[in-house]
């Protein structure tokens, strides 16, 4: 083995942001089942903006470089 891998920790696994932001949106609309009727409204709309903020980052990310190839043809599939 080379000095040079045995110094370089292993990569580690690439999260992507929008996708946990998407899934946090599910968390206000779950606990809007479970709170006072009151509540409900204003935690759906916490949920659908959270939502939509998750989709822009998706859109965002897919149209840089680093963006993955398959979220890319997903958003722009013309662009094969």
């Amino acid at each position: 083995m080379s000095e040079y891998s045995k110094k370089t920790p292993p990569a580690l696994a690439k999260t992507e942001r929008w996708l946990i932001v998407m899934t946090l949106a599910f968390v206000p609309a779950i606990a809007a089942l479970f709170l006072p009727e009151a509540t409900r409204i204003p935690l759906l709309a916490i949920s659908g903006l959270t939502f939509i903020v998750g989709f822009v980052m998706m859109i965002r990310q897919s149209r840089t470089a680093g963006g993955h190839e398959n979220l890319r043809r997903l958003v722009h599939p013309d662009s094969e």
